[in-house]
């Protein structure tokens, strides 16, 4: 698997250390309905390499800053933003499961300081190797102002799960083309709270020249193709979300009901040439209630599937292809229902604790790979499929009911 080759484009070197926002050139986000509940969420990846010749630590306490520029090259003034509680839906995680991972961070840390004098929460990162952090990102309207939150740590390893989370605030943006960078302070640095501290005071193009700091990529927000749509249409490619059933009944409590739920993606080739597309885990589900909060959400592997041609299938232009995955609704015990869509490489998406109510879903085509190597059944080789499109495109939600 191959993301963009490290080169003076894409990443930034202090003292031996390299930041690299892990994505493809076309990034997007669907600008969501200007209503109370509607958001836009997507991930990014940010790989440091320790390219010296002596380890360093991290921290979940390491702090990212992102900086975003507009299409007439200013630097967009943020805001720090604090939550108390991360602001996903935790009254969707049972009792027992809070209780569960509480007991399972205790352990970890007791287990680390036996081991390891330094917090639980730290790391070292070896010469020639890599981390990687993972920082979410959202869209939403408030006050009639699109806002636009990126957060500043890692939150899905930290041990201190409840801890406040700090998220970098862009206000009142408008729909169009920009460009994003992080810039990298490490906890263990002699200056990092005093530089935080100023962050707001200090002109980031100045603080980005002493840290490891990620190139610029390409970073865009997309209106819907018409008022209330579901498909946005990004350099020619339409991707649409499609759900023909949008009131759907709660199954029964008994063993083995469950109820299938059809969901899907339609991707349309706008442009005048083929374009092949990558169906192997690369739509990744997001819901939401009806109070604007994202539902807690978990990916579990049951096997491993191998690639298969049929995973990359090849658009001829002005034609689209259709993908449903399996998706279920059922009930489990503790009085749990379950919502869960299969990844297509083995794997599923499981969002628990649902209940009876109005809730939005939308889809992100996510795919880094041009070059994928698949299975032949028949004669039992592999070969590799080239030119597959690259990019990360978040769907316009879509509204359902959950009746009972």
């Amino acid at each position: 698997m191959t993301y963009r080759e490290l080169n003076d484009r894409n990443y930034f070197e202090v003292n031996g250390t390299h930041l690299e926002i892990m994505l493809p050139d076309t990034v997007a986000l669907a600008i969501p309905e200007n209503k109370s509940g509607a958001i836009s969420t997507v991930e990014l990846v940010i790989q440091i390499t320790n390219n010296t010749s002596e380890q360093f630590s991290m921290s979940f306490d390491d702090t990212f800053i992102p900086e975003l520029v507009n299409s007439d090259g200013q630097t967009l003034q943020g805001i720090i933003v604090i939550y108390e509680q991360e602001p996903t839906n935790q009254s969707n995680i049972s009792q027992q499961h809070n209780w569960r991972f509480k007991l399972r961070c205790l352990f970890s840390k007791l287990v680390n300081r036996r081991k390891h004098p330094i917090n639980v929460n730290s790391w070292l990162i070896h010469p020639g190797s890599k981390s990687v952090s993972h920082l979410n990102g959202r869209l939403f309207w408030q006050n009639d102002l699109l806002i636009l939150e990126l957060s500043t740590k890692d939150f899905s390893l930290d041990f201190e799960y409840f801890r406040p989370k700090t998220y970098y605030s862009f206000n009142g943006l408008q729909p169009g083309n920009y460009q994003l960078r992080f810039i990298y302070f490490n906890k263990f640095s002699s200056s990092y709270n005093n530089e935080l501290d100023a962050i707001e005071v200090t002109k980031l193009p100045q603080i980005a020249s002493s840290h490891p700091t990620a190139a610029f990529v390409n970073f865009r927000l997309v209106q819907p193709v018409e008022p209330k749509s579901s498909a946005v249409e990004v350099d020619g490619i339409r991707f649409e979300i499609l759900m023909p059933e949008k009131i759907l009944r709660l199954p029964e409590k008994k063993r083995d009901i469950k109820t299938r739920m059809e969901l899907g993606i339609c991707i349309t080739n706008n442009t005048p040439t083929p374009v092949r597309f990558s169906f192997f885990a690369t739509i990744i589900p997001q819901l939401v209630g009806a109070d604007g909060q994202l539902h807690f959400q978990g990916y579990y592997r049951r096997g491993t599937k191998r690639r298969l041609e049929s995973d990359f299938p090849l658009v001829m232009p002005g034609e689209n292809i259709t993908f449903f995955p399996y998706s279920l609704l059922y009930w489990q015990k503790r009085n749990q229902f379950i919502l869960r869509i299969e990844a297509g490489d083995g794997g599923y998406y499981i969002f628990k604790a649902l209940k009876a109510g109005v809730y939005q879903i939308q889809f992100t085509y996510n795919n880094k790979e041009a070059i994928a190597e698949v299975y032949h059944r028949k004669t039992m080789n592999t070969n590799l499929i080239e030119g597959i499109w690259m990019g990360i495109i978040s769907t316009p939600q879509v509204e359902f009911r959950l009746d009972r």
